[in-house]
């Protein structure tokens, strides 16, 4: 029973270290295929410590030679860290047993010098990061270098007039499947975290071609709109028998398209780069009067009623125009929620130390599925619109490290809620 733990602790020191330093090696960016030098002697590090521990640790000693699993710390060194880094461990549990005056140092000097040139010809010869299944050679390697360990400590006792019973014999059999099962525990859990880093990978690499594919899908189909509304315009003014009335209106209407056309461009550019380039001292206080003047036009043609209240001073770090933006179109989408008429209400207070700006309309209101959906690409509650507009918004509010809040309920009205570090 106690060769039994033994074996199972050994396995166990071997398999867990080497395993998480392969999750965390391979979860860094570009590592599935490059190793920096950080890495490499990190794996140095815990192969010295899994190879020391099994010299110190064997799991067979009733029959005169110490076998334990130093062997497989000194292969994956080897596989997974290069020639260097094999030759690195196998330097280092020299050094052990010849400082710690080990009485097998002879024994492990000899194993190491016949082994090591065997196993580096053969990871050199066979290429073997090209090999498929990639489990099955670092086992076959393991499984060898076992073996042939064993038979050395086999013509070792048979020189040496040693007695060969059968408990040696079974010992002999049950190191070599030990070294066979644990580097075949060892290797597969590493290809499958490699495989499953990969797949992880490339479902990154889609969702963001999607996504693009999906943008620029969008973007050119609402482009396209008034550009064929426009061409249509300019070929009927093409033609000898349009009079100058019809020639003034269908200008006007080609300019109209064009406009739009424009400003869904400027809502993409500043989605895909919503940084304020330059961030100053802003009192959103003195932004009222410019904010009214803009939007006011608008809400009197809708029969909308607005009211500013901006209790001074409410100053942030921002870029006027980025904000400016922002509030524009939440304020624009509020007058739009009002079909019949309603009441528009602008306020901005202080608290703490943070800047609260809230739009509330009596509009139609919304869902929770509608709010939860609100700012994310390519959704808006109303028919003829990209979504954009609200993208920004949401995405200007964030980089400007604030927070955005919606509370609405259907045919009750909608409020927004914004929250910015004050200055």
């Amino acid at each position: 029973m106690n060769i039994f733990d033994d074996l199972l602790l050994n396995i166990l020191v071997l398999t867990v270290p080497i395993v998480l330093t392969h999750i965390f090696w391979l979860e860094k960016p570009g590592s599935l295929d490059s190793y920096d030098k950080y890495r490499q002697v990190f794996l140095i590090f815990i192969c010295t410590l899994a190879a020391i521990f099994c010299v110190t640790h064997p799991f067979f000693k009733p029959i005169g030679n110490h076998f334990d699993l130093h062997i497989i710390p000194v292969l994956i060194a080897f596989l997974y860290g290069g020639i260097r880094s094999g030759l690195a461990v196998s330097g280092f549990i020299l050094a052990y047993v010849y400082i710690m005056n080990g009485p097998n140092f002879v024994w492990i000097v000899t194993l190491l010098a016949l082994l090591i040139p065997f196993i580096v010809a053969f990871i050199a010869l066979s290429n073997w990061k090209h090999l498929t299944p990639k489990v099955m050679f670092p086992t076959l390697l393991a499984f060898i270098s076992a073996l042939a360990t064993f038979c050395i400590t086999l013509l070792y006792r048979v020189g040496s007039f040693d007695t060969i019973d059968r408990t040696f014999l079974l010992y002999g059999i049950l190191y070599c499947l030990v070294h066979l099962f644990t580097m075949w525990l060892i290797t597969y859990l590493i290809a499958r975290i490699r495989e499953n880093i990969t797949l992880r990978q490339e479902i990154q690499r889609s969702e963001k071609l999607n996504v693009l594919s999906e943008l620029a899908a969008s973007v050119a189909h609402e482009i396209r709109n008034p550009m064929t509304v426009a061409r249509g315009f300019m070929q009927i003014l093409s033609q000898s028998q349009v009079t100058e009335e019809k020639k003034h209106i269908y200008t006007a209407m080609v300019i109209e398209e064009i406009d739009r056309a424009q400003s869904i461009i400027t809502d993409y550019l500043s989605f895909a780069k919503p940084e304020a380039e330059k961030l100053e001292p802003l009192n959103l206080s003195d932004l009222s009067f410019k904010l009214s003047n803009l939007i006011l036009p608008y809400a009197a043609m809708r029969g909308v009623d607005v009211q500013i209240d901006m209790k001074s001073p409410l100053v942030i770090q921002a870029n006027e125009e980025k904000i400016m933006q922002c509030l524009l179109n939440l304020s624009k989408n509020g007058i739009e929620a009002m079909t019949n008429g309603g009441a528009l209400q602008i306020i901005g207070i202080k608290r703490g130390p943070h800047i609260i700006l809230q739009i509330k309309d009596t509009g139609i209101g919304m869902t929770a599925e509608q709010i939860n959906r609100l700012g994310t690409p390519f959704y808006s509650t109303k028919n003829k619109s990209t979504g954009l507009s609200m993208m920004v918004s949401y995405r200007i509010i964030r980089t400007l490290g604030g927070l955005i809040e919606v509370t609405s309920e259907p045919n009750q009205g909608t409020c927004f809620t914004i929250s910015l570090p004050a200055v």
